[in-house]
Formats: C-alpha cells, structure tokens, sequence
C-alpha cells in the first residue's frame, strides 16, 4: 500500500517544481523533471504539451558560432534541430488527442500555436502557416498568427499572400484594440 502514496507523494513535489519553472519563464530548468514525471506517469496529456513547450522555449543549447569549426558548428545545428522536431512530434500527437477528447479546450488555440512555431523551426513551413490559420480559428485574439503567416509567405517568395496575410495583421489588431 505504501508505493502507490509514494508515488503519489513523488508526483506532487514534481507538478510543484515544473509549475514554478512555468511561472517564472524558466521551462528549460523544468524538462528533467517533466521527463521524470512522464516516467512515473505516461499518459498525462497535459504534462506532454507542456514538455514540448519546454522543448520549443530550450535555452540551454548552444547556437554555433562562426568562428567555430564546421563539425561543431554541424553537431550544434544538429542538436537544436533535433531538440525542435522533437517538440513538434509531441505537439503533433498530443494537441491532435486533446483535440478529440476536449474540442471546446479554451487554450487549444494556444496549443496549436506554439505547434505551429515548433513546425517553422522545424523548416516544416507549410504546415506551420496551416498551423497557424488553425490556432487563429480557434481563437481570434491570436492576431500574431496572422503576422506570422505573412513572414512565413515572405520567406517563401509568395509576396501576394505575404500582403494579404500583413492586412489580415493590420485588421485583426484594429478590432482588437477597438474591443477593449
């Protein structure tokens, strides 16, 4: 009887640490512990999104430098690669289920948002500027979205859509500040 209290006990002081990491804007210093609390407890949809946010918003890996040589430069670009598709793996299943199980999920925009980032560092562009129009869907107050699809549609050439995307920004802010 007493590992099941244990775990319970353990599980506690591991919610406790991640949310104050959270709280602070500290998500790098949470992902041990949300990787050990995915340990303990696998199915916890919530706990997932918010790992790969921690992954998304990673401090923690070094950028390459210039004047470094070209394997280092190589393995860095390859680890912050790497660390991205992660987080945009665990975006993909879990805001997918949370989707089904909770589709009226007040922060589902939100989710979808932070996926769209993970697929754009990613270089998965597309699916991020479909990401992106999802998140604004789902929560018009996301007008950043709108910003985003612009700058995207700019890098990849399609200025038309670029402007169209840069007025889409422009509105959405005016009927914003005009609500509050």
């Amino acid at each position: 009887m007493a590992a099941p209290s244990k775990r319970k006990e353990e599980t506690t002081i591991l919610k406790k640490q991640i949310f104050e990491y959270h709280r602070s804007d500290e998500e790098t210093k949470s992902i041990p512990y949300l990787e050990k609390y995915l340990t303990i407890s696998p199915n916890e949809l919530y706990f997932k999104l918010v790992y790969a946010k921690a992954l998304l918003y990673r401090t923690d890996l070094e950028v390459p430098g210039n004047d470094e040589n070209i394997e280092s430069r190589i393995n860095k670009t390859r680890a912050i690669q790497s660390n991205y598709n992660k987080a945009s793996k665990i975006f993909q299943e879990n805001v997918l289920h949370l989707e089904k199980v909770r589709p009226r999920d007040p922060n589902l925009g939100r989710w979808y948002y932070l996926w769209a980032f993970s697929e754009w560092f990613s270089d998965n562009k597309e699916k991020s500027i479909k990401l992106f129009q999802k998140a604004v869907k789902l929560d018009y107050r996301l007008t950043e979205c709108y910003y985003n699809i612009a700058a995207l549609y700019e890098s990849l050439g399609q200025w038309k859509d670029a402007e169209l995307f840069w007025r889409k920004y422009e509105k959405a802010e005016k009927e914003l500040e005009e609500e509050e």
